[in-house]
């Protein structure tokens, strides 16, 4: 028996794009498309008011006439496995709609007339399997999506339509019309592909799944010849880890997989699009490392926003902006070359694109400029808006001074003024650790940190340590790693939070990026522990501190994400047995403790040691000296 696949839906639910997807993966699949294709009358409505026929020129009798006489002669004949854009309990759907509009009957009474006069245009006998997509389950909600999302400006008309569509497609859902459902809502086209896959799947239809979806985030490079869009792809790639790949490349890939000599001549761009995710996704699957990519060089515009659509937030394009002299200076071609190549740019839409561009680059700067601005655009993704500020015991002593410092940093600039360190993390001892207090400011002009004048010490002569960073700096994350770790705590909890601006968004930096970051610090830490350690006058609270700092580090590294002193000597001395550090407890040595027992002094001496034997012994592990085994060549 034959069988019928039916994409349904109200206007602009992304049915016919769907559809179209979803051919591709359907073997021998005859996709009949939409019915104005089965009837010559519809052509000559279109050359009239369309609008004006459908709700008042025509009648009911004359609407179903033409449509399902349409429906019946796309029904006859084609292959085994049919596709259609709309299928009989839409068409019923839509006509009784418009019925309602005309003649001012119910939703329900309408669906009942037109499915009794439709009947008389019964089609071949088949198996029908209705799939429905939804921009929401609430007939007000797909309603207004459905004329939110028209191009066009809604009439009175069209939007009593679209009411009226709603809840006739309710009425249906209710009555077991469809035998699957998808809910779009605001979800990228991707997966609501993936979802009508799978629902097929379920229905026992033979269709060709996606691959694997793995990928974190795509970066679409794009501008004009010489812009620094190869720059740029390989700043992602070797500064944040972007797999580096080429749109030309993949294309390929996808036409030798599909036998297409010429894929840009034989596809549309919105086939490109849909072709070349796939070939994204497959390629992810392949290699697992490839979460996050870089591509290079978008030309094409309509193929760029519909890649955009597919991908929704996933994807951002970046366009990179250059004056034509700055480019014409820095290209090592002709200049007709240049201008050939500009040409056939601009053919493709490719000057456009900047026009559906998430972020435009002004690449006219120097080559720091640029980095910087790829830094930022790459932490920016991850902002949020900063939870409110979580309860942080401060101790009694210090809420005079503190209260007093933020009075002093706060003004109409100041974003957010925080502690870190041992104080956010309930750790703080008196006369043992820092006061760290975090600043951040839309400007930081030298006059006016000269004029915002703090304390310099705590009540027990604890030094006080005041960072400051832009705002700009600290959603770029352009700060130090241990700072980058403060600010990813007070995007998650607000903790440590003495004041924020309303509306403040931080970069969440997740635990990957705060464990690099941490990595790259440590041998500056390692370096200044050997300095103090080989101090013969040992300054035991510094040491300390920088043998906790390094076990942080590499529990960071494995995992484990701990701030408290006590807590981070616990968690090493369990994890990392073979290091054998024997750190005392914090609260032995703190304050003025180790100068009366000198073995103290002693131990944290030897636990320096110790750790900085181990770290050595981690680095050896990747040493070129390494003995090798035996075992064939293989290269």
């Amino acid at each position: 028996m034959r069988i019928a696949v039916t994409l349904n839906g109200a206007d602009n639910v992304g049915k016919t794009t769907n559809a179209r997807w979803l051919a591709s993966a359907l073997p021998d699949v005859d996709f009949t498309g939409t019915i104005d294709r089965w009837d010559r009358r519809w052509a000559e409505v279109s050359q009239r008011d369309f609008g004006q026929w459908w709700f008042v020129d025509s009648t009911t009798d004359e609407h179903i006439d033409l449509v399902f006489s349409s429906h019946a002669a796309r029904c006859a004949g084609g292959r085994p496995l049919a596709l259609e854009d709309r299928g009989w309990p839409m068409l019923v759907a839509t006509c009784a709609a418009t019925a309602v509009v005309k003649d001012g009957i119910s939703t329900a009474e309408a669906l009942a007339q037109v499915e009794a006069k439709a009947r008389r245009y019964a089609p071949t006998p088949r198996r029908e399997l209705h799939l429905l997509l939804r921009h929401s389950s609430q007939p007000a909600a797909e309603a207004h999506h459905a004329v939110e999302r028209d191009p066009a400006p809604a009439t009175e008309r069209y939007a009593e339509y679209q009411w009226r569509l709603a809840e006739a497609i309710d009425l249906q859902v209710d009555g077991g019309e469809y035998q699957a459902i998808v809910v779009r809502g605001d979800r990228p086209l991707l997966d609501v592909q993936r979802e009508i896959r799978e629902a097929l799947t379920q229905l026992d239809v033979p269709v060709v799944p996606l691959p694997p979806d793995r990928i974190e985030h795509l970066w679409v490079l794009a501008g004009m010849s010489e812009s620094g869009k190869s720059t740029v792809g390989e700043l992602l790639r070797t500064e944040h880890t972007a797999t580096r790949l080429k749109i030309g490349y993949l294309m390929q890939l996808g036409a030798d997989r599909r036998g297409a000599a010429d894929p840009y001549r034989e596809w549309d761009e919105v086939t490109q699009a849909q072709i070349l995710s796939e070939e994204i996704l497959r390629f992810a699957a392949l290699n697992p490392g490839s979460h996050r990519m870089s591509l290079e060089s978008a030309h094409r515009l309509e193929a760029t926003a519909h890649l955009r659509r597919i991908w929704g937030e996933r994807c951002e394009v970046l366009y990179l902006d250059i004056p034509h002299r700055l480019r014409s200076l820095r290209a090592t071609e002709p200049t007709e070359s240049l201008a050939t190549r500009d040409a056939i740019k601009q053919s493709r839409g490719g000057d456009r694109i900047v026009s559906v561009a998430d972020t435009v680059i002004d690449n006219s700067r120097s080559l720091a400029a640029l980095k910087s601005a790829v830094t930022e655009v790459v932490h920016r993704r991850s902002a949020a808006t900063v939870p409110p500020q979580a309860e942080t015991p401060i101790p009694d002593a210090l809420q005079p001074l503190l209260a007093d410092c933020v009075a002093r940093l706060t003004d109409s600039e100041t974003t957010l003024v925080a502690v870190t360190g041992s104080l956010a993390h309930q750790g703080w001892l008196p006369g043992w650790s820092d006061i760290d207090l975090l600043v951040v400011r839309d400007t930081l002009p030298l006059n006016w940190l000269q004029s915002r004048r703090i304390a310099q010490n705590g009540p027990a002569g604890e030094k006080i340590a005041l960072s400051s960073f832009t705002t700009r700096e600290v959603r770029a994350g352009s700060v130090p790693p241990r700072v980058l770790h403060a600010l990813r705590q007070i995007a998650h909890d607000g903790r440590g939070l003495l004041y924020r601006r309303d509306g403040l968004t931080l970069n969440a930096f997740d635990a990957p990026t705060d464990d690099r970051a941490s990595r790259s610090e440590l041998p500056l830490v390692v370096m200044v522990l050997r300095r103090l350690a080989a101090n013969p006058a040992l300054d035991v609270r510094a040491a300390y501190k920088h043998v906790v700092l390094i076990m942080k580090i590499i529990l960071r590294a494995d995992g484990v994400d701990l701030d408290a002193s006590e807590e981070v000597r616990l968690a090493f001395t369990t994890s990392h047995p073979g290091a054998e550090v024997d750190l005392p407890v914090v609260a032995e040595v703190s304050g003025d403790r180790w100068r009366q027992d000198e073995t103290l002094s002693h131990r944290v001496r030897e636990a320096a040691a110790k750790i900085l034997v181990y770290h050595d012994a981690l680095g050896c592990a990747a040493t070129s000296d390494a003995p090798k085994t035996e075992g064939p060549d293989l290269r």
